[in-house]
């Protein structure tokens, strides 16, 4: 499962999102769950947004329990797809517990989230577009369930 804050808005990643859950879903279950994203508001500081964000997602977990939370955070681990293949595996198949991906507000996450977070994974220490950054996961889980069922994708 993909948990984001707010609608992938630039057509050529939600295109792209669609196209590699589809792949996916080949050979796992999977879905989007969006929690809204707090409004830009001159009234509120980013960090107030930050933490209502936060607050969704949460609270959205709380009803997933029991899930394995991988948060995607700029100061995650820095990994490859072989590695992140062989943490799929041992979530996907050898845990009972349900593998919840959670992609942030363009504000980032509050510590709270990533202090629930069963592991913080960061994408690159390059910048991206928020859409961009769903696409790139979304690639790279494809891209690690191809690796875990040997399948000619990962090159």
């Amino acid at each position: 499962m993909f948990l984001w804050v707010g609608k992938t808005k630039a057509p050529y990643a939600r295109l792209g999102v669609e196209e590699y859950l589809g792949r996916v879903r080949r050979y796992q279950p999977c879905r989007i769950v969006t929690v809204s994203e707090e409004r830009q508001d001159s009234r509120y500081s980013m960090a107030h947004r930050v933490e209502r964000d936060s607050a969704r997602i949460l609270s959205r977990l709380g009803d997933l329990e029991p899930a394995f939370v991988l948060v995607i955070d700029p100061r995650g681990q820095d990994t490859n797809s072989r590695d992140l293949a062989d943490l799929l595996r041992r979530v996907c198949y050898e845990d009972s517990r349900r593998l919840v991906f959670v992609v942030g507000g363009p504000d980032g996450l509050s510590s709270r989230v990533r202090d629930r977070a069963d592991h913080v994974l960061g994408l690159s220490h390059l910048t991206f577009p928020h859409d961009m950054a769903r696409l790139l996961l979304a690639e790279q889980v494809y891209r690690a369930l191809t690796i875990i069922h040997g399948r000619p994708y990962d090159r």
